[in-house]
């Protein structure tokens, strides 16, 4: 087998896994190895590192807010205003647009319903994630954030954001989960419980925005409408 259909077969199998529980709890192990300080490859490959995109991806997604209470309200609002932040995946040349017909639907809903649109992951009735076209954020999360958490609570439902439409954009978790103590996580760390040291952080950080832009890893597979 060649170099290159070994890198193929090997990259095929880490696109497969992609779905996290972010918050807590890992659905995936599939990880990414984090640059250390300095460092001009954000990841060790066989072959050098494909060249960044030059085109913009589209991703169409719905926003559906699965609950009536006043602190979850602006839960579209928020999701909209992250997803377009010049701080966010837009560096990476991706472009959010709201579109009530779309196939990536991100969900706000209780852990019950949660739990469910997770499967086969576990999800506690406390974590969230991204299974497939899906991403599901969990409401008590949105309206607290974590009690480990040490930002505020803006901050976390930006990264909640952040972390699994990463996840969606084919985005996996660093190895280790702080790279660097004492500097701000990478956004695809699960910062509600393993900060670890670093400082929380709601934005992908300059190697994540560059590993993103290659646009080698494929979305997450829309649902079928047949």
């Amino acid at each position: 087998m060649s170099r290159v259909a070994r890198w193929r077969l090997t990259f095929g199998a880490l696109a497969a896994l992609s779905a996290c529980a972010g918050g807590g709890q890992t659905a995936s192990t599939t990880t990414v190895i984090a640059p250390s300080p300095g460092a001009v490859s954000t990841m060790p490959t066989l072959l050098p590192p494909p060249p960044v995109a030059s085109r913009t991806i589209t991703v169409g997604y719905r926003a559906e807010r699965r609950t009536n209470d006043d602190a979850t309200a602006d839960f579209s609002a928020v999701v909209e205003a992250t997803l377009t932040d010049s701080r966010g995946w837009t560096q990476a040349r991706f472009r959010f647009v709201p579109d009530e017909d779309a196939a990536y639907v991100i969900v706000l809903a209780e852990g019950d319903e949660v739990d469910q649109l997770c499967l086969p992951y576990d999800t506690y009735g406390k974590y969230s994630c991204q299974n497939g076209p899906v991403v599901a954020l969990n409401a008590d999360r949105w309206r607290t954030a974590d009690p480990k958490w040490t930002g505020d609570l803006p901050t976390y439902r930006q990264m909640l954001v952040n972390h699994e439409v990463g996840h969606l954009l084919g985005q996996k978790h660093p190895r280790p989960q702080c790279p660097h103590r004492g500097q701000l996580a990478p956004v695809m760390n699960q910062q509600s419980t393993e900060l670890n040291g670093c400082l929380p952080n709601p934005w992908p950080l300059p190697w994540e925005i560059e590993l993103a832009a290659r646009h080698d890893r494929p979305l997450a597979p829309p649902p079928d409408r047949r």
